[in-house]
C-alpha cells in the first residue's frame, strides 16, 4: 500500500482491485476454506482508515444500534414439523437409526449424556404409537421456541407445499427427499401461536430461487397464514445462485436470507451486514452465520458443544467489535429428540444477550439496516467539520435509535445519538 498527495487530494494504491474483489464477495461469495474471514468487513476497515488518515475526520453511521453492540437473528427453518407425518421413509427411518444406534455412538464418543441416550430411546419406542395418534408428537414442540427465546421475536421460515422437491441449479429434479411432508394446514394452529407469541412467519422456498412465477405461488401461501404482505425468504437447502436475489424480488420477496453455508459457519459474503445484492432495487440480503447441521452433523463439523461453543467465540467477538447482524438457523425439530440440542441454543441465546445483542425478528433487522441505508449527509454553509452538514433519514420510532461515529484518527472515534445530532442542527422537531 502506497500513497501520495496530488493537487486537490491524495492518490492510494492498496495493490489489489477492491472493486472486483467486492463483487465476486456479493456475488460468488466465499470459499468454505475462507469462511473464518469477514473479508468484506475488512475491506472497509481498510478504507475507513485510509480515509481517516488522508482527508479526517471521517463521519459514519456504523452497523450499531443505540445502546446495542450488534443485532441478533434468531431464526428456524420448518423442514420437519411433525414426526407423524412420515410414514415409513428416509427421514422416519433416519431418526430411528440415529435415535438408537447412533445414540450409542454418541455416548461412547462422549457426545451424548447417558441420560439424552434413555431419552431418545424412549421416543424411538413410542414412534409406532406415535404414528397411529396414541402418544404424543415429539417433533410438533417448535412453539417451545418462545420459551426458550424468552420472548425474544424470531422468524420461521416454512414451507408452502407438500411433496414438492422443486428443481436443481441444471434443471432437473432435486432429491426426493428434499421434499418435505407437511402441509401448511397441518400446522396452521402452532404457526398462529407462534405469531401471537411475537414471531414472524416467513417462506422456506422450492422453486422460488429460479422462477418468479413459483415464487409468487410460494409467497402468497405464507401471505395467506401469516396475513403480512411483506415476506421474507430462505431457500430451502440453501438452494441460490447469482441471479436468485433478482428473482426473489421480481416474485415479491421484501429481504432474502439464504447467503450462507451447509457445511460450515462463517461469512460466505464475507460480511456480517444486511447488504442489498447487485441486481436488486429494494431486496435486501441478510446473511446466515451460524446453523445447527452445519456444527454438529456428522458429514458436517461435527463439533462437541466444548468445540461449537469456541467456534461461534470467534463470530459473536467480531460482532462485538464491528457490530452487524449475527443470524443463528436453529432447525424446528432441533430441540426435540434426537438431535437434542436445545441446551446449546439456549446458551447460545444466553451469550449472545450477555454480550449486548439486540434482538430482532429478521423483518425487523431488515428493517433497521433499511433505515441505515436512507441516512443522507448535505452539507451546510460555511461550517467545518461535524457542523458543516447535516442529516436526513426516513426514521422508524419502533426500531433502535442510529449512532453517529466521528473518526478524528484512525481506531479513534466518539459516537452521537444522531437523533440528539439531528435536533441540535434543527433537522429534527424538539
Amino acid at each position: 500500500m502506497c500513497s501520495r498527495e496530488r493537487l486537490g487530494g491524495v492518490t492510494v494504491r492498496i495493490g489489489y482491485n477492491l472493486f472486483e474483489e467486492v463483487r465476486v464477495l456479493l456475488t460468488v461469495g466465499q470459499p468454505v476454506d475462507n469462511a473464518a474471514i469477514p473479508a468484506l468487513d475488512l475491506h472497509i476497515a481498510v478504507l475507513r482508515d485510509l480515509l481517516a488518515t488522508s482527508v479526517g475526520p471521517l463521519i459514519e453511521i456504523p452497523p450499531i444500534p443505540q445502546c446495542y453492540r450488534f443485532v441478533a437473528c434468531l431464526t428456524h427453518d420448518m423442514d420437519h414439523p411433525s414426526l407423524r407425518l412420515h410414514e415409513c421413509d428416509a427421514t422416519l427411518l433416519g431418526f430411528l437409526y440415529r435415535a438408537t444406534v447412533g445414540s450409542v455412538v454418541r455416548v461412547l464418543r462422549g457426545r451424548l449424556s447417558l441420560r439424552g441416550l434413555l431419552r431418545n430411546w424412549r421416543v424411538a419406542l413410542k414412534t409406532p404409537f406415535v404414528q397411529v395418534g396414541l402418544a404424543r408428537d415429539p417433533w410438533r414442540d417448535f412453539v417451545r421456541y418462545i420459551k426458550l427465546e424468552k420472548g425474544f421475536p424470531s422468524t420461521f421460515f416454512a414451507i408452502p407445499f407438500r411433496n414438492s422437491r422443486g428443481q436443481t441449479h441444471c434443471g432437473q429434479l432435486a432429491p426426493k427427499r428434499r421434499a418435505c411432508r407437511y402441509r401448511l394446514t397441518d400446522i396452521t394452529e402452532e404457526l398462529r401461536e407462534l405469531m401471537a407469541g411475537g414471531c414472524e412467519i416467513g417462506l422456506h422456498g422450492i422453486d422460488a430461487w429460479r422462477d418468479i412465477g413459483r415464487g409468487s405461488e410460494e409467497m402468497a401461501a405464507i401471505r395467506q397464514i401469516s396475513r403480512t404482505e411483506k415476506i421474507g425468504v430462505r431457500m430451502h437447502w440453501l438452494y441460490f445462485d447469482t441471479h436468485s436475489a433478482a428473482t426473489l424480488e421480481a416474485g415479491g420477496a421484501d429481504y432474502d436470507s439464504t447467503v450462507g453455508y451447509n457445511e460450515t459457519i462463517g461469512y460466505r459474503a464475507g460480511t456480517a451486514q444486511a447488504y442489498k445484492p447487485l441486481e436488486t432495487k429494494q431486496l435486501l440480503e441478510l446473511p446466515m452465520q451460524i446453523m445447527d447441521t452445519a456444527l454438529f452433523y456428522p458429514s458436517y463439523l461435527n463439533l462437541t458443544s466444548k468445540q461449537a461453543r469456541n467456534c461461534i467465540g470467534w463470530l459473536l467477538d467480531h460482532a462485538q467489535q464491528s457490530g452487524g447482524c449475527v443470524t443463528v438457523n436453529w432447525h424446528d425439530r432441533s430441540i426435540a429428540a434426537e438431535r437434542q440440542w436445545g441446551e446449546f441454543y439456549v446458551n447460545l441465546v444466553e451469550e449472545m444477550e450477555k454480550r449486548g445483542a439486540w434482538f430482532a425478528s429478521a423483518s425487523q433487522a431488515v428493517a433497521w439496516f433499511r433505515m441505515r441505508r436512507s441516512v443522507q449527509f448535505e452539507s451546510v454553509g460555511q461550517g467545518k467539520g461535524v457542523a458543516g452538514f447535516k442529516i436526513t433519514m426516513d426514521r422508524k420510532h419502533d426500531l433502535p435509535d442510529l449512532q453517529l461515529r466521528i473518526y478524528d484518527a484512525p481506531g479513534s472515534y466518539r459516537d452521537i445519538p444522531v437523533v440528539e445530532f439531528m435536533r441540535e442542527h434543527a433537522a429534527l422537531p424538539t
